[in-house]
């Protein structure tokens, strides 16, 4: 149903002036941000995601490394879906139905907000499952012996299945009571569809809570993971020195860990560069209070939130080549499957 303009204010909306990036500039950015980059790196994301679960099923999933990595690629590859699926109905939305005013026009509107809303079920499986995977390497490299026996690949993945139905669960408690409702807006003669009752403070207070902590229990264990490393590293460096020799078969053991431990960094890494924006995003709506959907800064609020999509869609798209280059078995097994002939074997 449609309400009247007493929903938004006209001082707020006549105050979208104060906001740097003009309603011009938006317009010009979110062709290029869901027309072009979240089309191609879409695109891309399903294919290279479609590529990793192959693999990483023929490599086996008895092993909890593999195991993990592959449902990361699975929850990587629905939020590369969707995101192209959120490109392709705004194109829609936007040159087709632009202006029109009619009920295809709004349920595009619905349907293109619905999406937005879908992504944060695989986003927090994706960011669940990174945790995971970084807290279990620290593990390896603190008590690797009692690690074998304790933190296995049942259940690791018992675990992520746990947070992630309870995330399902908060997610779906919070988006339940939602009702669509549209905005007139009299600068530019159009209505904009908005969800009302949904329960944000539930909503706001369980995402900020996955989020940082998610984040810098990441951040903790690729500091701990990149001290290892150098330990390891400088411990060879003495050895070699030293002229001290080992078994052949213990040397594949530290090489295989080592290249484990810098998938796991690089993985993170990007991880951690990727979601600064979305860190920049949550900073900005807690300290500056227009910095709202409807608020002075409403431009520049949509501007990072699209920032925050493309930074997401080059996070699961960047993982295809970590793999490749420090995952010999990866390597070896996707060469296996996608040979001279480009066919699987």
């Amino acid at each position: 149903m449609d309400v009247d303009n007493r929903t938004i204010s006209l001082n707020v909306i006549f105050s979208f002036a104060l906001d740097p990036i003009t309603d011009l500039i938006l317009s010009y950015l979110s062709l290029v941000c869901k027309l072009i980059l979240y089309t191609v790196l879409g695109v891309m994301g399903v294919c290279t995601n479609v590529i990793n679960m192959a693999v990483f099923h023929r490599m086996g999933l008895s092993d909890g490394v593999t195991q993990n990595f592959f449902i990361l690629s699975v929850s990587d590859f629905f939020i590369a879906l969707i995101t192209l699926s959120n490109s392709l109905i705004y194109l829609l939305m936007t040159r087709v139905y632009n202006g029109e005013g009619g009920s295809s026009e709004k349920n595009t509107q619905i349907l293109n907000s619905s999406t937005i809303i879908a992504v944060t079920f695989p986003q927090n499986v994706s960011l669940i499952t990174t945790v995971v995977i970084a807290v279990v390497r620290c593990c390896c490299v603190a008590m690797p012996l009692r690690v074998k026996y304790l933190v296995t690949a049942s259940r690791q993945l018992a675990v992520i299945l746990l947070f992630s139905a309870s995330a399902a669960v908060v997610l779906l408690y919070a988006f339940t009571p939602i009702q669509v409702t549209f905005v007139h807006n009299p600068l530019t003669n159009s209505s904009l569809v908005v969800f009302i009752n949904l329960k944000w403070l539930t909503y706001t207070l369980f995402t900020n809570i996955c989020f940082y902590s998610g984040f810098f229990i990441v951040i903790v264990c690729v500091i701990i993971l990149a001290i290892s490393l150098y330990r390891s590293s400088h411990f060879r460096q003495k050895s070699t020195s030293a002229g001290s020799t080992s078994d052949d078969s213990q040397i594949k053991e530290r090489r295989r860990e080592t290249r484990v431990v810098l998938t796991v960094v690089f993985v993170s890494v990007v991880f951690i560069v990727c979601y600064l924006p979305t860190l920049v995003f949550s900073v900005l709506g807690e300290v500056v209070e227009e910095f709202t959907a409807f608020g002075v800064y409403r431009n520049s609020n949509s501007f990072i939130l699209m920032v925050m999509g493309v930074a997401l869609l080059v996070n699961i798209n960047v993982n295809i080549f970590i793999y490749y280059f420090f995952n010999t078995r990866y390597r070896n097994v996707l060469t296996t499957m996608f040979g001279a002939k480009g066919s699987f074997k």
